[in-house]
């Protein structure tokens, strides 16, 4: 294994997913930077630029160098300290089961229209220690190295290495070490995990960025015009503009209690079909601002506490997020162990019960009032001109565009609707309005079944009962038109948005 010399200081971390270090592309394959001997390295100068980032101004000068005026020339003194990058420190790096990632975008097809998308493959190092190494061109005391380090430990709680802000490049030991944080969200949850190449079960923090990033694309679509939209998208969870990576927002997420397990079922004259799952019973989301304006902090958090509220009321996370976990509230649905894993669930936890929305009475209640404020709260905000919104996105928030229909009850009354007749025959199975798989085309409804809080006492309390919610795109198909006449006419269904 590569080493450092004596006169090195070395530090070990542990990646608490995973390191992307882009050194380049070939054909859409992301290329890492690779040492002597073939050996994956984190660059010193890279390792610098995270330091400097992060170090008080008043030691910028000593440690990393600075530019001095003499005789009316301009010359860089440099600093004491050099960066020497970092290696792994075994050969677990080269589990070719976890070694090829790759980066699937899915806004354009989810949010705008029945885009083609494609999965680039790239190579990150999953769960890999690196030992780092600074050295000095002065003696330096002991509590002088510590100073160091804890420097760099704040350099590693924001991030480095490349797609930060979707959850690459944290440490565990340095998950507390950040004063970036501008809002940790505990949550469990469970559904399908996503699959590498090999077909190697993985649970991808990114999929929480995805949704966030997608839900904030949706509600601006609804308040904006579409070249806004985008933009502002970009600033807060990242983009390119001119060349140059812009973006407000990361996140990290720490799965606390984590078990993956398999769904099996046997369809008709084939094979047993394995499908991979997650069930995660505790894990915190933190969601990290780059920058350095208290103001601007505190409007973000803000904004991001009603995107997470939005998320979890009307969505989910991961794969199969817009239906609900048919392990939970359809079981019968598997009685004959020939149907696939459908669905997934997510709550807050204790932690984090405060973001719940109560709901004494569905028409009046909190869910409804959010419901309705969500936009014009975006809009002050942002300080957005209320004027347009992007008529031809599949899915911007608009009342011209989405319809919320909700119940309460301890079952879900819906979810048989997805399988068969909902009405004299008449079925939205492998419609425009529920997708279809060959050819794949995105659906226009949502289905969510949300826990019921209610004040009693002045105290915050979980009922047996959900709050089931229907979230429709309409299009203006027969189908989908005698869908929503029947869901007024003939359900217990009551259309919270919009209003009249």
């Amino acid at each position: 294994m590569p080493g450092f010399g004596r006169q090195v200081q070395t530090k070990e971390y542990t990646i608490n997913w995973r390191l992307l270090t882009n050194s380049g592309q070939d054909e859409g394959f992301i290329r890492p930077v690779i040492a002597a001997k073939g050996f994956p390295f984190y660059p010193g100068s890279s390792m610098k630029g995270a330091f400097l980032r992060v170090c008080p101004k008043e030691l910028q000068g000593e440690y990393c160098g600075k530019e001095i005026t003499e005789n009316g020339q301009t010359k860089t003194k440099p600093g004491i300290l050099r960066f020497h990058g970092a290696y792994p420190v075994d050969m677990s790096w080269g589990n070719k089961g976890r070694l090829v990632d790759i980066v699937h975008s899915q806004q354009n097809r989810q949010v705008e229209d029945d885009f083609t998308t494609t999965a680039n493959p790239q190579i990150s190092l999953y769960g890999t220690t690196l030992v780092f190494g600074i050295s000095s061109t002065k003696h330096l005391e002991p509590s002088e190295w510590k100073k160091i380090w804890d420097i760099w430990e704040k350099a590693l709680g924001i991030g480095i290495g490349s797609r930060v802000s979707a959850g690459y490049g944290h440490f565990t030991e340095s998950l507390e070490n950040t004063d970036k944080v501008i809002l940790s969200v505990h949550l469990c949850g469970q559904g399908l995990t996503s699959k590498l190449l090999n077909k190697t079960p993985e649970f991808r923090p990114n999929m929480f960025k995805a949704v966030l990033r997608g839900h904030t694309l949706r509600l601006l679509g609804g308040i904006t015009d579409e070249e806004t939209a985008k933009r502002i998208t970009q600033e807060l969870w990242g983009g390119i503009d001119n060349g140059t990576f812009i973006g407000k927002l990361g996140i990290n997420f720490i799965a606390e209690e984590l078990n993956i397990g398999k769904h099996t079922y046997n369809p008709p004259a084939k094979r047993p079909v394995s499908m991979s799952t997650y069930d995660l019973e505790a894990g915190k989301l933190d969601i990290l601002y780059i920058g350095n304006s208290n103001q601007e902090k505190t409007k973000l958090k803000r904004i991001l506490t009603q995107i997470i509220k939005f998320s979890v009321l009307l969505g989910g996370f991961g794969k199969s997020w817009r239906r609900v976990d048919h392990r939970i509230f359809y079981p019968k649905y598997f009685d004959n162990h020939d149907k696939p894993m459908i669905g997934c669930h997510w709550e807050f936890t204790e932690e984090s019960e405060e973001l719940y929305l109560t709901c004494a009475k569905l028409d009046t209640g909190n869910i409804s009032k959010f419901i309705q404020d969500i936009r014009q709260n975006l809009i002050n905000l942002l300080e957005l001109p209320n004027v347009n919104y992007v008529e031809t996105w599949r899915e911007a928030w608009h009342p011209n565009k989405v319809q919320v229909w909700g119940r309460i009850g301890k079952t879900s009354e819906a979810i048989e609707w997805f399988h068969g007749a909902y009405s004299n025959n008449k079925t939205i199975k492998r419609t425009d309005l529920t997708g279809k798989i060959n050819p794949t085309k995105v659906g226009r409804i949502w289905h969510r079944m949300y826990p019921r809080y209610v004040i009693k006492d002045g105290n915050l309390e979980r009922t047996n009962q959900y709050v089931e919610l229907l979230t429709i795109f309409p299009d203006d198909s027969q189908n989908t038109q005698e869908f929503l006449q029947f869901l007024n006419d003939d359900t217990k269904f009551l259309k919270i948005f919009p209003r009249g």
